[in-house]
């Protein structure tokens, strides 16, 4: 059991590596391009923050992402 809980971990941790790659590659083109953020078209959309603002929060949470996956960001294990 405990071993499948392992792998289970690792293939989560794996996964949210290639998601943050991902994602920082996206908000790395959409702070050279913001133009391809485009507002929702609802209700709030007038009250959004800059495409540039979006980009850079997407790329801190998506630096965040890889981080964590990756092991640098867990916190200690219990004993």
């Amino acid at each position: 059991m405990k071993r499948a809980l392992r792998v289970v971990n690792r293939i989560i941790r794996l996964l949210m590596v290639v998601g943050g790659s991902c994602g920082v590659l996206a908000c790395l083109w959409a702070l050279v391009d913001p133009s391809i953020i485009t507002g929702s078209g609802g209700m709030l959309s007038a009250h959004a923050p800059s495409p540039r603002w979006r980009a850079a929060f997407g790329l801190v949470f998506s630096i965040g992402m890889i981080l964590f996956g990756s092991g640098v960001l867990r916190h200690r294990e219990l004993p």
